[in-house]
């Protein structure tokens, strides 16, 4: 069968002040029709530059050379504007990243959703355009399609704009999809609504799909065949299932090992070392001997590029050693070392919050929530987005003033302080953000950003540079980067620096706000152990936000689920993962990407929609408007947080003793280890 979309020794080089840089070197790759191929690899290693020229969507500043880009047998590597635009959103389409920036603030959803079919079949009325917009939100699920056509993205929430993108890219019906990192940016649980959308639209159209991203969780879910890119080549490529068993290339298998997942809790995570290439051709030989198991200090790793060695089984490989990898035994998660433990029950509470509540006029941010975290504990907190969890962070250091309840930093009450006790209260407690690139000033150096806390609290000349100095060596970073910007920086190193600045004070509670989840999985592998060897040294208190149920089950000693403000589950981590006990923390682990394709077909409990509003919670259980277990007594009565299994574990439902009931919401099989 002659494929859709093939791609023949395809190169890519960008002009820039500095020069050319090349970032994709002879990459060569076939899709069928109705097939969904996987593409893998760590930002900067040419996946999405790779598609983007497949569909002509790259800048002028690119120099592209090809023997070939053929899409339906045509080949368009040297077409205009003109043919490329006759062929997208109609042949091929694509679905971005982030839904907000791929649609237009101004224009309603309709006309949008529409437009591919406006633009390749002229002359087609306005009655129809309409009647396509519907018809295609009512197919990518969007509830009120009617309605719904007429709003602007501003009145979407994320997935809902997200579906709106996937009817936009299959309303002119294309033979083929692209779609880049297309849950990156989206809930667990809406991240499983979209995925099993596509699942189903793919099947129902039979259409061939390319999956890019770097979540294996995802490629384990999606695809039937997988292509690995590192430092702008293939390395692999290889059907799903033999790629997590027995992978064929060295960097695939330091990409499995260095994952945590919801099913296992290891010790230190198998760290990638070092950071990927700046160019495709900027590491002779092997590009990843670098960082290389199999390489030691093998002679033609270092000189000798290899070539992708095809097998008889239709896998791949670029390695002069890959029988040798083949041979292994099966990748592991982590290196089998102790996992952390829970602080000792009696020991130094070092942040509490007793019944906080946060309103912003009708909108109930936080509804009486009380915790504690230990000297040397990490407590998780999960939850998706709008549930509360930043606001509670944000309180917790002094940013914001609760509405009732009181926070205590070494059992001070900082929520009645101002000015400068405020400030001093302040260096107990540090915060770490989800973003590296945007907290740390761009203007500064590397040295003058560790430094300003400890010049805003008095410290002398002397003493700030030998603790700079120290600072530096924990987190892992050369001297040398103290004279740098954060733009010479990557961003695993930008962590790094707003990790050791969050140090510099010695605070006893540290609250990291989805400090991994814009990292790429080996540079998370790295931050991850980091920060479980910071936490013996430091002796804090770490409070832990994140949406990535496997980085939270490696880190964390607890774990707090939230929903609409609330605490509905609390507990030891083992014991919730492996015995939830509230319907929401069960749909937030069957949600989870699964770890391996022989999980794929499992039955899942997925809820639909989105959280309520929360100017409006609903009376009774807020999760019960989408809990199927819901009753009569859900609606009227608040269920209290109540001792269920394990020592410390409490959920929030009136039905959280009945494990009969709740087994009857499917899971995955989750392990205790």
């Amino acid at each position: 069968m002659a494929p859709l979309l093939e791609v023949k020794n395809l190169s890519i080089a960008f002009r820039s002040f500095r020069g050319v840089r090349r970032v994709v070197d002879g990459v060569s790759f076939a899709i069928a029709p109705g097939e969904q191929v996987g593409v893998v690899g760590e930002s900067g290693s040419g996946k999405s530059v790779t598609m983007l020229a497949a569909m002509g969507l790259l800048p002028g500043s690119a120099i592209i050379e090809s023997d070939g880009i053929v899409i339906n047998g045509r080949d368009l590597s040297k077409a205009s504007d003109r043919q490329w635009s006759a062929v997208r959103g109609d042949d091929i389409s694509m679905v971005f990243q982030n839904p907000m920036t791929s649609l237009n603030p101004s224009m309603r959803i309709g006309p949008q959703v529409s437009e591919s079919v406006a633009v390749h079949r002229r002359g087609t009325s306005a009655a129809e355009l309409r009647k396509v917009a519907r018809e295609m939100l009512r197919e990518v699920a969007v509830p009120n399609p009617d309605l719904r056509a007429t709003q602007y993205p501003y009145e979407f929430s994320g997935g809902m704009r997200q579906r709106a993108v996937i009817a936009m890219a299959l309303a002119g019906e294309p033979a083929i999809v692209v779609a880049d990192e297309p849950t990156t940016a989206l809930d667990v649980t809406v991240q499983a609504q979209i995925v099993g959308l596509m699942e189903d639209l793919t099947q129902k159209r039979n259409l061939a799909s390319v999956v890019i991203t770097h979540d294996l969780g995802l490629v384990a879910e999606m695809v039937e065949r997988v292509i690995i890119m590192y430092a702008g080549r293939i390395v692999e490529e290889t059907p799903v299932g033999p790629l997590f068993d027995r992978p064929a290339h060295p960097y695939t298998r330091a990409l499995l090992e260095s994952r945590p997942v919801t099913t296992e809790r290891h010790g230190r995570l198998n760290a990638i070392p070092g950071l990927p290439p700046t160019s495709a051709d900027a590491v002779p030989g092997c590009p990843f001997h670098p960082r290389c198991t199999f390489a030691r200090d093998r002679e033609i790793c270092r000189t000798e590029r290899p070539p992708l060695t095809r097998f008889a089984d239709g896998r791949a490989s670029a390695c002069h050693f890959y029988e040798e990898v083949l041979a292994a035994e099966e990748p592991r998660t982590g290196t089998g070392q102790a996992a952390p433990t829970a602080a000792a029950a009696d020991g130094e509470v070092v942040l509490e919050l007793e019944d906080v509540s946060k309103h912003f006029g009708k909108v109930k941010a936080l509804n009486g929530v009380s915790l504690a975290i230990r000297r040397g504990e990490t407590l998780g907190i999960a939850g998706e987005s709008g549930c509360g969890k930043s606001t509670m962070a944000r309180i917790a250091m002094g940013l914001l003033k609760p509405t009732a309840g009181q926070v205590r930093v070494n059992g001070r009450d900082i929520s009645q302080l101002r000015g400068r006790a405020l400030r001093e209260a302040r260096r107990d407690i540090q915060m770490v953000f989800q973003d590296p690139t945007s907290s740390l000033d761009r203007r500064m150096r590397i040295r003058s950003i560790i430094a300003e806390p400890m010049v805003i609290a008095g410290m002398k000349r002397a003493a700030i540079a030998a603790r700079i100095e120290a600072l530096m060596e924990a987190v892992g970073l050369a001297p040398h980067y103290l004279a740098a910007y954060p733009s010479e920086l990557s961003g695993g190193q930008r962590q790094r620096v707003a990790i050791a600045r969050a140090l510099a004070l010695e605070p006893d509670v540290i609250v990291f706000d989805e400090p991994t989840s814009a990292l790429d999985v080996s540079i998370q592998a790295q931050i991850v152990n980091l920060l479980d060897d910071l936490r013996q040294s430091a002796n804090a208190g770490y409070a832990f936000i994140a949406h990535d149920l496997g980085v939270l089950r490696h880190v964390s000693d607890a774990i707090a689920v939230m929903y609409l403000g609330r605490i509905v589950e609390t507990g030891p981590t083992d014991a919730l993962f492996c015995d939830p006990r509230h319907p929401y923390t069960r749909a937030l682990l069957a949600s989870a990407p699964v770890d391996h394709p022989k999980h794929r077909r499992q039955e899942k409990f997925v809820v639909e929609g989105s959280p309520p509003d929360p100017a409006n919670i609903p009376s009774g259980c807020c999760f019960r408007n989408r809990c199927p277990l819901a009753r009569d007594i859900c609606a009227s009565e608040e269920p209290p947080l109540i001792e269920v299994g394990a020592a410390g574990h409490r959920a929030a439902c009136h039905f959280a003793a009945d494990t009969a009931l709740l087994a009857t919401l499917p899971t995955l099989t989750i392990t205790e280890q």
